[in-house]
């Protein structure tokens, strides 16, 4: 003996057995791929900086002999105020790699608006599934207690 649909199913979706109705498929959550950052010492120009302040503020012990060529300038020691141009390229090179290192990463061009509409969309959002998630956690009981079908009892 097969037992008879509800009054209440809908006709075009066979009976499943179960008082669980089928949820939905949800779409598949892609993880957005990011490119690889670059390492944090590529940002990280404040040792190099404190060297050079730190060479520039030394007083030689002895005054050179001779004015040294920029090719001569030696990478320890003091340093002469005429050459911290020419020492300082490393860290000017250093800070235009982590420039272009920030220029290829993703959304780089989106204003702080567009940042903030995004936020209350998803916060939005975030509101409408935790107020889906509360539904489908109701115990059936209550689900059935406004329906007034006292049939089953008696």
């Amino acid at each position: 003996m097969s037992a008879a649909a509800t009054p209440y199913a809908p006709a075009s979706v066979p009976p499943t057995g179960s008082a669980t109705p089928a949820l939905p498929a949800l779409p598949a959550l892609s993880t957005p791929t990011t490119p690889s950052l670059p390492p944090p010492s590529t940002f990280d120009v404040l040792p190099d900086l404190h060297k050079l302040l730190k060479r520039l503020l030394e007083t030689p012990a002895h005054p050179p002999a001779a004015t040294p060529t920029p090719a001569q300038i030696p990478a320890e020691g003091p340093l002469e105020m005429q050459h911290v141009a020419t020492a300082a390229n490393d860290i000017r090179l250093k800070i235009q790699k982590a420039r272009r290192a920030v220029m290829t990463l993703p959304d780089i061009d989106r204003t702080c608006e567009d940042q903030e509409d995004e936020l209350e969309d998803l916060e939005t959002r975030i509101a409408r599934l935790k107020a889906s998630l509360r539904e489908l956690g109701r115990p059936a009981v209550q689900a059935e207690d406004g329906d007034g079908d006292e049939s089953m009892t008696g």
